[in-house]
């Protein structure tokens, strides 16, 4: 089995998903063949190597259409369970969906973020408008309800859930947000604008400031060729715990990510981030980091080894997102919309920025 494929990745905040390398299948053997880790199953399964194949090709790759499978990792690389949907038809777009989480890694909010990280996929890239599941437990009842599952039928202590794409829009919208844009000399002011426009558009449909953006540097006065640009909030005094970090690109991106307090702001504030994302050659910035190997960028001429290029303007990884020109800032900007106000706010935001009619 090849294992040079490229496997898909989505990053979150405590744990990311992954499909898995064909050799990889050797924790699901060990995962299924616990009775602690079996949950709603109730017993173990017996997933020998002769089995590994037939699996691989159905629900890995090629995969027949109708599964998606990943592992779930935490964020020192290790196995810790597996998340996956199967069973799609295509006529009413509706899957099942499967979680196990090993017992040694339980209530730690593991399933919770895998889960979402998977529907993100379902939903957003996939095509799927619906999806269920069938619980018995307490506990995985109240973890699909806490997503935004909603109870649909119950028989014999079997409870069976659904959610669909416009209510898992919905439950993502709480408190508002707070975005600080990375800003250094030479900056592309136009990828720098781009997110004041538009997230100050959403907050005019919104009738609310749920959006709050704030220019983040270190220093108060930013040199560009075109403009120069006042910064009140500084890194060293700065007050703000953004939800999400832009980082632009610009002509001297490589000298500003040898900035020792531009990135030790980014590196003290990463892991706690929802999303960070970066603008054409921004993506430098994130050279440092170790969250990129195997992470699908959008085709360009800023190539960060281990990543894997796909011919798209943005790229939205879960956590890390990315976006190689004007044309894919802008969606990308509205995808965000999308992801935390809802469908109707981001479809009415591209009407009335002129995307479409």
């Amino acid at each position: 089995m090849n294992n040079k494929l490229n496997l898909y990745r989505r990053n979150g905040k405590k744990v990311y998903i992954r499909q898995p390398k064909f050799t990889e299948l050797s924790f699901v053997e060990s995962l299924w063949s616990n009775k602690e880790n079996m949950g709603e199953i109730g017993k173990t399964y017996s997933f020998p190597k002769e089995k590994w194949d037939m699996f691989y090709r159905k629900m890995v790759q090629p995969t027949d259409g109708k599964n998606f499978y990943c592992l779930i990792y935490s964020l020192d690389e290790k196995a810790i369970g597996e998340v996956s949907f199967h069973g799609y038809n295509s006529a009413t777009k509706v899957a099942r969906i499967n979680i196990k989480i090993h017992h040694m890694h339980r209530r730690k909010g593991y399933g919770e973020e895998a889960l979402k990280l998977l529907l993100e996929y379902y939903f957003f890239e996939f095509g799927g408008e619906a999806i269920i599941d069938t619980v018995s437990t307490k506990e995985s009842r109240e973890l699909l309800k806490k997503i935004g599952f909603e109870e649909i039928s119950n028989f014999r202590n079997q409870f069976t859930y659904k959610i669909t794409k416009k209510n898992f829009f919905k439950c993502k919208i709480n408190n508002k947000k707070i975005i600080n844009i990375l800003t250094y000399d030479n900056i592309n002011i136009m990828e720098y604008s781009i997110p004041f426009n538009i997230f100050s558009k959403a907050n005019e449909i919104l009738k609310e400031d749920y959006f709050e953006v704030h220019p983040i540097s270190n220093k108060s006065q930013i040199e560009t060729e075109n403009i120069n640009v006042s910064v009140k909030d500084i890194i060293n005094n700065n007050i703000y715990k953004p939800n999400m970090i832009i980082i632009p690109g610009g002509k001297d991106v490589k000298s500003a990510a040898k900035d020792s307090v531009l990135m030790n702001y980014l590196k003290f504030i990463y892991s706690n981030c929802d999303y960070i994302i970066t603008f054409s050659n921004g993506i430098y910035f994130l050279n440092e980091f170790n969250d990129l190997e195997g992470i699908t960028v959008p085709k360009s001429e800023w190539r960060i080894e281990g990543t894997i290029q796909i011919k798209k303007a943005f790229v939205d990884n879960g956590k890390l997102m990315f976006a190689s020109n004007m044309i894919g800032i802008i969606e990308l900007c509205t995808e965000i919309v999308k992801k935390l106000a809802g469908e109707e706010v981001s479809e009415r935001l591209l009407k009335e920025i002129g995307i479409y009619n």
